[in-house]
């Protein structure tokens, strides 16, 4: 007895466009450069991208899948395979929805009081993705990114990132050096040796942290153009923490410096 065949709109082939679209753009960079569009996977991140306006281009639900709700009128949604599927996700036990996304880019604000996160060499994507959560919560204005630092669009950075791609800007760093200091007066780098601690500096006003790969540090032309360079004292025995660790502990002293003194200026009588 022969099995049913599929239905006329269930994607059963690895030849499909559609198929070869979507895993173009989950291997390679340039091909995500040159269509500004990546892949995220889950029902939250599509959902986080509608929150934030972004509609899909493109939503891959494997089949039994339902479509997730909320989803705005007009987006392509085709159905795959349960098998050709699960081979496009890196998931041990993928959730079944794919979503092609544009790179939308967040509109410039006008920021007073910026809090800038440049992160510096870092190949590691989750390590990445973390980082960009991390700026995400303790309110950084802006991410800058060196042309050495994994692609920020990489699947494994957008799921670790857990929407913070919707919520705080991600653009290059500036090629030239005066374009990096006019990002912030004070531009601080996390060092191992640095002698002051990173709580006993003002981050309460316009800065800029740097933070490098645990296994190459800052690039020397970057640390050069630090005002200021911050350790993070450490238990004995502790050589160091990881950069998305590092970042965290250093952003969130700068926002809570931040609160302080938005609470000193609005209540001077306290």
């Amino acid at each position: 007895m022969h099995s049913p065949n599929p239905a006329p709109d269930l994607i059963s082939s690895p030849a499909n466009p559609v198929i070869a679209r979507v895993r173009g753009l989950l291997a390679r960079r340039d091909r995500r450069a040159a269509e500004r569009a990546f892949v995220a996977e889950g029902a939250r991140a599509v959902s986080d991208a509608i929150e934030a306006g972004v509609q899909p281009l493109l939503l891959l639900l494997r089949e039994g899948t339902a479509t997730p709700p909320g989803l705005p009128p007009g987006i392509e949604q085709r159905t795959v395979t349960t098998r050709l599927f699960d081979g496009l996700s890196d998931l041990a036990n993928p959730q079944g929805i794919l979503a092609v996304l544009p790179m939308s880019d967040l509109a410039d604000r006008t920021v007073d009081n910026p809090l800038i996160l440049i992160a510096d060499r870092l190949r590691d994507p989750g390590n990445l993705g973390t980082l960009l959560r991390t700026a995400a919560g303790a309110g950084a204005t802006e991410v800058r990114l060196s042309a050495e630092t994994v692609d920020p669009f990489n699947p494994k950075t957008v799921r670790a990132g857990m929407g913070a791609h919707w919520r705080v800007p991600i653009r290059p760093l500036p090629a030239t050096a005066d374009a990096i200091r006019a990002l912030a007066p004070v531009i601080v780098v996390a060092a191992v040796d640095a002698p002051i601690s990173y709580d006993q500096l003002d981050l309460a006003g316009p800065i800029a942290v740097i933070i490098g790969s645990e296994a190459h540090g800052v690039s020397p032309e970057l640390a050069a153009l630090a005002t200021d360079a911050v350790s993070i004292p450490l238990a004995a025995g502790v050589e160091s923490l990881n950069a998305a660790t590092a970042g965290a502990v250093i952003l969130f002293e700068a926002a809570r410096q931040r609160r302080i003194r938005a609470s000193v200026r609005d209540h001077p009588s306290h």
